[in-house]
């Protein structure tokens, strides 16, 4: 389960990348490969097993001046849904 406490990370195997050909952010793994929104590109890319989601949380308020309580939820729901596929470890 992903909390503001966890510090999720890359599953072994899994790569951020852009794509080569039309420069859209996706995850690489064994399996296959994901698309990701810019904004969800944003959340994983801060994903380094040593940031805390409350603090990945803070830094994007900060950055795309949004509150906290709305990003909060938007977040969480990428990183469970990730964390879900096994493409995240917490």
């Amino acid at each position: 389960m992903v909390d503001e406490q966890s510090r999720p990370a890359l599953a072994r195997g899994v790569r951020l990348q852009k794509d080569r050909v039309n420069g859209e952010p996706m995850l690489l793994y064994p399996e296959g490969a994901t698309y990701l929104s810019e904004t969800a590109y944003e959340v994983v890319s801060r994903c380094d097993g040593q940031t805390a989601v409350a603090a990945i949380i803070s830094i994007l308020a900060e950055e795309y001046e949004a509150s906290i309580d709305t990003l909060r939820e938007d977040v969480l729901s990428c990183l469970a849904e990730l964390n879900q596929r096994k493409l995240l470890v917490v």
